[in-house]
């Protein structure tokens, strides 16, 4: 609007070099502005004594409104005047005279701006030539753009034309009709694909016509060649054998393929004419194309599909990989639905309450199911548009080949002044062309062509070359009404089903490794199996049947050149030639035999991936965008509200990962204890391994994969008892640590592999002991007590705010907790953090703890979401690194001066207790003679990361518990807490402690290295080598043989009976100090008066349960796991209640049972 509106004082004016006398010059006021005021020409002293020159302007009565009524009624008169004396109008009939205005022109528009109104202009002028399209309304240039246009004359055309542009733009801001409407009809895809045009419902609806795209023109012969003598002379793989894929193509994408153009189109049986399935990727071939067949697809129940199954009959006739595809989709969609109801995302799915009337309790939970589903579908459409459009697409155009993150994605938000031929969420319906374009049977490979040939011999007993088109068509028909119904009764590949309904996940990914590893065959000519010759004849007929337009006219559609001759067509003499005698003229090349046999493009890297044919080539490319960019579920209403804030992010694609490659997502997902979270079989299914290798090796990410051949991973070994977790935290020869040493080593190099916690034996037993004596340096209790009762308050009174009286409020999470800890390994590690007392730092506060989280999670964490893994591996291997080389710069500096200062200090903030504390830390690990390199990465930095999250969690979950199911200890807490005595301080450890054992969430992961029983209980676990065994504290912390009565908070249990802090070698050094630490933090925190959650989820800890008694938390945008808690707000009222520096005020006294 800007650039229009400052177009319009550009226009020349013819009437601007006519005179027009001004208001000086006839001595009257313009009507068009207000009288001037009267000046006299006198001067006025000035304060300072010194005479003024300028006039002084009269400080008499204001006349200036009797004046303008006085100007305006000789003006009225002026007119009367002028009136009378007009000649009489003899050029109407009825004698009337021509009331029309004449405008001014520019000349008078620039005489009534003022200077403002100039800066108004220059403004947007400014504006439209900026690099963004939103406009700062802090500026006001609309309203003061509103000022301009008001001041100019009644008779401006320039106002007049401004007046056009603001209201065209004021219009054009909102859509005509609107693309996007509330509830459910249509917020959800409808099972016939219809209303994703809101405004022409039908469009791109199951049951409708195909489209046209190219009018056929040309005069086309009539009758036309055989169809079986075309597919003789020019398709078929016998002449001259089976041609690989020059790029080593996997038919895993041809799969893939087979699900696009089943999921566009079904032609009807009775009418050629008709597409039974929707014009939209929408997944159709999982979910159905009608309701029937919606909710055959459908349990009913908590929004999931029956298991291991699919909609579309038509693909139990194709390779069963294309049927692995789908149900990997299948539970996926399960999965999400679970997810969607544990997070219940603003309640939007509330179970139904159990004392409604039988029949709103029936319609609760159809909506209830409905919505579950539908969001569902949503979501896993999602991941299947993003598989489409990163992994699939990326592939046919050759970016898999290059280390590049640009993609071609329809869904880009244009500008606001982009073409209308770029409008998005218009909807779709496929042409008949496109249904001849996807048919690329050329590249079905070997192991498929047998395939094939066996299903004819099972369907009729014989060999393909003996069945005729009757036979086939009679044969395929029964085939098809024989075929059950209900999804879960049809058979699959002769695999069987559990009692559960779903199929042996070794069977499935049996299949897929070998599809993965299967080469497709190459497109163009005379590669399409003989096996399909009846396929191919009926696929001609249909073409002749829509009367579609010829290959040349197809190619001039899309802007390509025809061909001249039919070597153009193709290069090879003995396909050309054929050509020629099937079709005398280049231009009455049928489109489907064109399409089939033109030459193949030659691969490019990037640009020719798949080397289709060329007209392919092109036309793909544009349905590709039609389909995505026309589908409003993919554009307008592809959106948070509509899928969840977790839904956008659980298929959203990182290009930081594997360029934007998601299909991973779906394997892990499907088959997380056979994929690996770095298979190439996952993360590239479609280009055979060896081919990835090269390529992998050729970009320098070889490494980043596993290469091996997908296998079960055998389930976990839990072992859940006090007995059975001692037995096995303490036989460290049999149950090792190579877990966390593969995490150490990979974000810290050989250093890491010599950390503490890497392995057993005497070379760790070592630098465990080296670390422990420069942890507890002399008065190190009192340094940690001080140092955490001095930053809790301090970060209370940065981050808390008053909400109202004297209530405060604040994120005790995020702001508090794990700052508190940040802060501490800070000052003891001489971290480069960045805050008010330290601003040369490098790292905020929140930033740090990112960091150092991260590195937790790798190392020990390193399958807590095997979907997460790759991803949380790629991000925290860089930040590890970065984080490592500043803190090896600052110990270089230490290990070089002997006085503490310049840069150290810059790391270390002001007046605290841990100064020299940590100092002293690092140069006593320097002292051991490990060197600058090895004191960082095997020593300061995993001991950072292995404290600052874990510590955090403690506390927060120690918090949870009090604000929730033990509030009622809060009173005597707080009390506690205000007392400031060693014997108030050590009743609040046991608070601490019983805390901990109420929510706290603990286990740790060991290896076997040879075979074992152990007793867990009453179980008996056989464990043999590389078994991964978990040990859980969860279940034995409420062992009443342990713990007496389990569930009450007592104060007399003895410290060392609580297994928090692990036992045997790799106990937690550290704490002694966490329970010092903990309890200071329990001291400050528990002292506030009133101390509650905040009102509503903000207050909440918002958690998911997993397996064992364990949790993951959400985020606080709720669109995303994170295995430590994020967000958790308090209120108290009053002050900090912070102690008064006097000793001894009370005595504390233990409450028992």
């Amino acid at each position: 609007m800007m650039r229009r509106l400052s177009s319009v004082f550009k226009i020349k004016d013819k009437e601007t070099n006519k005179s027009s006398p001004t208001s000086a010059e006839n001595g009257a006021t313009s009507s068009g502005g207000p009288a001037r005021r009267l000046t006299l020409g006198v001067t006025k002293k000035s304060t300072g004594g010194t005479a003024s020159s300028n006039p002084q302007v009269f400080e008499g009565p204001d006349h200036s409104v009797k004046r303008a009524g006085i100007v305006g009624t000789l003006e009225s008169l002026g007119k009367v005047i002028s009136t009378a004396n007009r000649p009489l109008n003899t050029e109407t009939g009825d004698g009337s005279y021509d009331t029309k205005q004449e405008q001014s022109g520019l000349w008078e528009d620039l005489k009534a701006l003022r200077i403002k109104d100039l800066e108004t202009l220059q403004m947007t002028i400014k504006q439209e030539l900026g690099s963004s399209n939103l406009a700062d309304d802090k500026t006001m240039l609309m309203e003061k753009l509103i000022q301009l246009v008001a001041n100019l004359p009644g008779t401006s055309k320039t106002r007049v034309k401004l007046t056009e542009v603001l209201v065209d733009e004021l219009w054009g801001s909102l859509e005509h009709p609107p693309a996007s409407m509330l509830g459910d009809k249509y917020n959800y895809r409808q099972a016939d694909g219809s209303y994703n045009n809101i405004k022409f419902p039908d469009i791109g609806k199951a049951g409708t016509a195909y489209a046209r795209s190219v009018t056929p023109k040309i005069i086309q012969p009539n009758p036309k060649p055989d169809p079986g003598l075309i597919f003789d002379t020019i398709m078929s793989r016998e002449n001259g054998g089976f041609k690989p894929h020059p790029n080593n193509v996997s038919s895993m994408l041809y799969y893939i393929a087979s699900i696009i153009i089943h999921d566009c189109f079904r032609t009807s049986h009775e009418d050629f004419n008709i597409s039974m399935t929707s014009s939209y990727l929408d997944l159709s071939p999982l979910y159905g194309s009608n309701q029937d067949e919606q909710d055959n697809m459908r349990t009913l129940k908590n929004g999931e599909l029956k298991p291991d199954c699919f909609a579309e009959k038509r693909l139990l006739g194709f390779p069963p990989g294309v049927g692995c595809i789908l149900i990997m989709f299948n539970r996926f969609h399960n999965h999400v639905v679970k997810q969607l109801a544990a997070i219940n995302e603003n309640g939007r799915f509330t179970p139904p309450k159990d004392n409604l009337p039988d029949d709103k309790k029936q319609a609760a939970w159809k909506k209830y199911d409905n919505d579950l589903f539908q969001t569902g579908r949503l979501i896993t459409c999602g991941l299947y548009i993003n598989i489409i459009l990163l992994d699939y697409l990326r592939t046919i155009v050759g970016l898999n080949r290059v280390n590049s993150t640009w993609t071609l994605d329809p869904r880009i938000e244009m500008e606001r002044n982009s073409k209308p031929g770029t409008a998005a969420g218009v909807g779709n319906q496929c042409a008949a062309e496109f249904n001849l374009v996807y048919r690329w049977h050329s590249c079905i490979s070997q192991r498929d062509e047998k395939w094939s040939e066996d299903l004819y011999m099972k369907i009729f007993g014989k060999s393909y070359k003996e069945v005729t088109m009757q036979e086939l068509l009679i044969g395929l028909g029964k085939l098809e009404a024989m075929t059950p119904e209900d999804p879960l009764q049809r058979d699959f590949a002769g695999m069987k089903r559990g009692t559960d309904g779903k199929l042996n996940d070794d069977d499935l990914v049996k299949e897929l490794t070998a599809s993965i590893e299967d080469l497709a065959g190459s497109s163009g000519a005379n590669n399409v199996p003989a096996v399909l010759r009846a396929v191919e004849i009926l696929g001609m007929e249909q073409a002749r049947a829509w009367k579609c337009a010829t290959l040349n006219e197809f190619r001039k559609h899309f802007g390509l050149i025809p061909h001249e001759k039919f070597s153009d067509i193709n290069s090879n003499p003995a396909v050309y030639e054929k050509l020629k005698v099937l079709f005398d003229e280049p231009d009455l090349v049928e489109l489907y035999a064109g399409l089939v046999c033109e030459d193949a493009k030659e691969p490019m890297d990037p640009g020719v991936g798949i080397g289709p044919t060329y007209t392919i080539s092109r036309s793909i490319l544009s349905d590709a965008v039609t389909l995505v960019r026309g589908d409003r579920f993919y554009t307008t209403d592809y959106h948070p509200a509509n899928l969840t804030n977790w839904g956008v992010t659980e298929v959203n694609y990182d290009l930081n990962v594997n360029q934007g490659c998601v299909f991973y997502k779906l394997f892990i997902r499907a088959f997380p204890n056979h994929f690996s979270y770095n298979s190439v079989y996952a993360h590239y299914p479609l280009t055979i391994p060896s081919e990835n290798k090269k390529i992998m090796e050729k970009l320098g990410r070889a490494d980043d994969y596993s290469w091996d051949k997908p296998v079960k991973v055998p389930e976990r070994k839990n072992i859940v008892t006090y007995d059975g977790v001692k037995s096995v935290l303490t036989n460290a020869e049999v149950f090792g640590v190579d877990n966390w040493r593969r995490g150490f080593s990979y974000l810290m190099g050989k250093p890491g592999a010599n950390f503490m916690l890497s392995g057993d034996g005497d070379f760790f037993a070592e630098r465990r002991n080296q670390m422990k004596e420069c942890l507890y340096q002399e008065k190190w209790h009192e340094s940690v007590k001080n140092y955490y009762e001095s930053i809790v308050p301090k970060l209370l009174k940065r981050w808390s705010y008053n909400i109202g009286g004297t209530t405060s409020q604040v994120d005790v999470i995020r702001d508090i907790d794990n700052s508190a800890h940040v802060h501490f390994a800070a000052n003891v590690f001489h971290l480069p953090l960045k805050s008010e007392d330290n601003p040369k730092g490098v790292y905020t506060e929140h930033e740090l703890y990112m960091v150092l989280a991260v590195i937790f999670i790798v190392i020990f964490f390193g399958d807590v979401d095997p979907a997460k893994t790759f991803a949380l591996r790629a991000a925290g291997l860089p930040i590890t690194q970065d984080l490592g080389q500043l803190v090896e710069q600052n110990v270089n500096f230490i290990s070089k001066t002997s006085l503490v200062s310049g840069i150290v200090d810059t790391f270390m903030e002001e007046n605290n207790a841990l100064k020299d504390y940590g100092v002293h830390m690092v140069r006593h690990l320097l002292k051991t003679g490990l060197g600058v390199h090895e004191t960082v990465w095997s020593q300061i930095l995993p001991t950072a990361g292995a404290m600052v999250a874990n510590q955090a969690q403690v506390f927060g979950q120690v918090l949870d518990f009090y604000l929730g199911d033990g509030r009622e200890h809060l009173p005597e807490i707080n009390r506690l807490a205000k007392l400031n005595t060693a014997e108030a301080d050590d009743i609040l450890l046991h608070y601490l402690l019983e805390g901990i054992r109420m929510y706290g969430t603990f286990g740790a992961y060991r290896t076997c290295h040879r075979n074992i029983t152990v007793n867990d209980g009453s179980r008996k676990v056989d464990c043999k080598p590389g078994d991964s065994v978990f040990v859980s504290f969860v279940s034995l912390a409420q062992d009443p043989k342990i713990y007496p009565e389990p569930k009450k908070v007592r104060l007399d249990r003895p410290v060392d009976s609580y297994l928090v802090y692990g036992v045997g070698s790799h106990a937690c050094l550290g704490a002694e100090a966490s329970r010092v630490a903990l309890t200071a933090m329990l001291k400050c925190i528990g002292r506030l008066d009133n101390l509650r959650r905040a009102s509503g989820p903000q207050g909440e800890m918002k958690k998911i349960p997993r397996e064992g008694g364990f949790y993951v938390y959400m985020d606080k945008m709720m669109g995303s796991e994170f295995p430590f808690p994020t967000t958790m707000k308090i209120c108290w009222d009053g002050g900090l209640n912070e102690p008064a520096p006097v000793v001894n005020k009370g005595k504390g006294k233990r409450n028992g049972a």
